[in-house]
């Protein structure tokens, strides 16, 4: 069993006065399940894998544990809590590294102190008077590429960070019932695709996979869902005297219902509502004055050998995020109600099309919304993840909404004849939850130090 302890120094810079904050910790799920789990067989070294993805794992306690994060409020001590609430502030962070920029967050690891134990591991961090200032409620370790940029800043992001892949040829079906997932439940293998096809329908699929577990016959590499029923709902209103009717998008409500956006010349939006227990479907058309909107997602336009898919807006808590045409502000709209409309502004223009091989442009992680250069809080704080040396860390390479699975995600997509299917470590996880006794408070006039030991005892 694992236990944790850490020790809080402040140091009053003027004074030499020291405060010392002693507390112990929870052990999450977080590093337990990366170790556990293999999600669709992924964790195996195969050999169409190309990424070596034991030096962001092994050894367990400097990658994995191996950075920390400070926040404002405590954190709710349940073991499957494993995922940053948003909505807590996060007052710093540092890594296994001396922090080599200016980011007032990030701490450095005080490489002479950090070290094994017989029994366990020791991490030092320091802080500069200058760095993690603000009240600190909790401390948790985590992955140490979280440790560097947490969800992202101005200096880069490694919140999602990517592990291995797989890939075969398949059928254009095939590719078809993979790139138009919306809807999983890994625990139960099933999952749901929704697809527009050129004559005005759209094909709902409902497909059983084993993700958990692989059957004596079944091969990790290749498609080997089970088709278990197929809809085709006509949705000609839908899409009807809207030439590019493909720039669309379909997503999961978590209400019981379905829900479908499309966008034309920017203020027009058309919504369709489906009832996933008897396919029945509600039309509507808003008309959104002085607003101009990028589209929130493209198929392709024709039947065909081309299988595609972009995903350039959000569907979270009964909200559709999407971005304005000019790129300076996400739009936040009631998916049951257009009267409930506001603004996000993000304070510069984003980069919204930019990334490396990607074509997912804005995607939930955790409780967050991240975009190529800004990430979106709970409480619609933007965060700018944008700068002179920002390289951009885009969900990459995929296609589709990332299935989750503990810490991991899995996602899709396709090129020519193949299919390729990508294995992601959602990295700011929360490793260990520390809450302290009483808040600290971190000054401008106080440098900190924080020893965190982890032993393996009986």
């Amino acid at each position: 069993m694992l236990k944790g302890k850490s020790v809080i120094e402040l140091t009053d810079v003027r004074t030499k006065e020291k405060e010392i904050y002693r507390d112990e910790n929870l052990i999450t799920n977080a590093v337990p399940d990366i170790i556990r789990l293999n999600p669709s067989g992924l964790m195996y070294p195969l050999d169409n894998g190309p990424v070596e993805f034991k030096e962001e794992i092994f050894p367990i306690a400097s990658r994995l544990f191996g950075g920390i994060l400070l926040f404002e409020n405590t954190l709710e001590e349940k073991s499957e809590n494993i995922i940053p609430p948003s909505d807590n502030n996060i007052i710093g962070y540092a890594s296994d590294n001396v922090n080599p920029s200016d980011d007032k967050l990030r701490g450095s690891a005080n490489l002479n102190e950090t070290k094994p134990l017989e029994n366990g591991y020791k991490f030092v961090w320091d802080f500069s008077t200058s760095q993690a200032n603000g009240r600190i409620s909790s401390l948790a370790l985590t992955h140490f590429r979280a440790g560097r940029f947490y969800y992202g800043n101005n200096f880069n992001r490694n919140a999602c960070l990517y592990l291995n892949r797989t890939y075969c040829d398949t059928s254009v079906e095939q590719r078809r019932i993979y790139l138009g997932l919306v809807e999983w439940n890994p625990k139960e293998n099933t999952f749901i695709s929704m697809w527009p096809r050129e004559n005005k329908t759209l094909e709902i699929v409902k497909y059983k996979e084993a993700f958990t577990s692989i059957g004596l016959t079944d091969s990790i590499i290749g498609a080997r869902y089970q088709e278990v029923e197929k809809q085709v709902i006509n949705l000609e209103e839908f899409f009807k005297s809207i030439y590019y009717w493909n720039y669309c998008c379909f997503y999961d409500g978590k209400d019981g219902y379905w829900y479908g956006f499309l966008n034309d010349e920017g203020s027009l939006v058309r919504r369709v509502k489906i009832n996933k227990e008897d396919y029945s479907t509600q039309f509507d058309e808003w008309h959104l004055k002085d607003i101009s909107l990028n589209s929130f997602g493209v198929f392709p336009r024709e039947d065909g050998y081309s299988i595609y898919r972009c995903i350039e807006s959000v569907l979270k808590d009964g909200y559709l995020y999407a971005i304005s045409s000019d790129k300076r502000i996400i739009y936040k709209m009631n998916a049951n109600n257009p009267v409930d409309i506001s603004s996000i502004e993000l304070g510069f223009k984003s980069d919204f099309s930019e990334g490396e091989n990607t074509d997912i442009y804005m995607y939930q992680w955790g409780d967050f919304i991240l975009g190529y250069d800004f990430t979106i809080t709970k409480d619609d704080k933007v965060i700018k993840n944008y700068g002179k040396d920002y390289s951009g860390k885009p969900l990459k390479n995929i296609m589709t909404p990332t299935i989750e699975m503990g810490p991991f995600r899995i996602g899709y997509r396709a090129s020519n004849e193949t299919l390729y299917k990508y294995l992601y470590l959602h990295t700011p996880y929360l490793g260990t939850i520390n809450n302290l006794s009483s808040p600290i408070l971190k000054t401008a006039d106080k440098t900190m130090k924080i020893t965190y030991t982890l032993t393996e005892e009986e």
